[in-house]
């Protein structure tokens, strides 16, 4: 190693070679490209994209608990309302099973490959409900935030923020919202 960098070994001390060390990193981080700094990571906010109705949403991942695939075997519950497709049984517990779009006063939902039940774990009940397609998560900065947005229509009663990706609008669907509301609470036919 001396040799290479034209010291003889005899002449080589521990501050020389500490020296040579500093210098070397010195040319190493002024030759090295710069990364791009990125949003800290208490600056991300981070969803789970899903559709209702036609409408893309996004709800904080905290408040969805797990993803499931289509449940075939539904038992339906006598005296309930339309939107309350019924219970599933999942890893031996009863999942109350809502379709989505019953529920906001749209079309029942075809199932497929793409529908979803998603677990919501809130207020002390869990729900799964229907969506017809995930599309996965999404980061958002949080300073792309629009904290007053409003949302016509059925959903709008469960979106009370979005986000803003160079025009592109993401209506937060929030599932706190929805779990407290009476109508939602309450799955008995009158």
């Amino acid at each position: 190693m001396t040799a290479v960098l034209g010291l003889a070994e005899s002449t080589l001390t521990a501050a020389d070679a500490l020296d040579v060390l500093v210098e070397i990193e010195q040319r190493s981080n002024a030759a090295a490209e710069r990364l791009p700094q990125s949003a800290p990571i208490s600056d991300i906010w981070d969803g789970l994209v899903f559709t209702i109705a036609g409408a893309r949403m996004v709800s904080a991942m905290n408040e969805v608990s797990e993803m499931l695939p289509w449940q075939e075997r539904i038992t339906r519950v006598p005296g309930s309302k339309p939107w309350m497709l019924g219970l599933a049984n999942v890893r031996s517990s009863l999942l109350p099973v809502i379709d989505m779009q019953v529920y906001i006063g749209g079309k029942p939902i075809v199932p497929s490959k793409a529908t979803r039940i998603l677990v919501v774990r809130l207020r002390g009940m869990v729900v799964g409900l229907v969506v017809p397609s995930v599309q996965g998560m999404r980061h958002f900065n949080l300073k792309d935030r629009l904290p007053n947005a409003r949302m016509k229509g059925a959903l709008g009663a469960y979106v009370y923020e979005a986000f803003d990706t160079d025009g592109d609008i993401w209506p937060v669907f929030n599932m706190h919202a929805l779990t407290a509301d009476p109508d939602f609470r309450s799955a008995a036919a009158k």
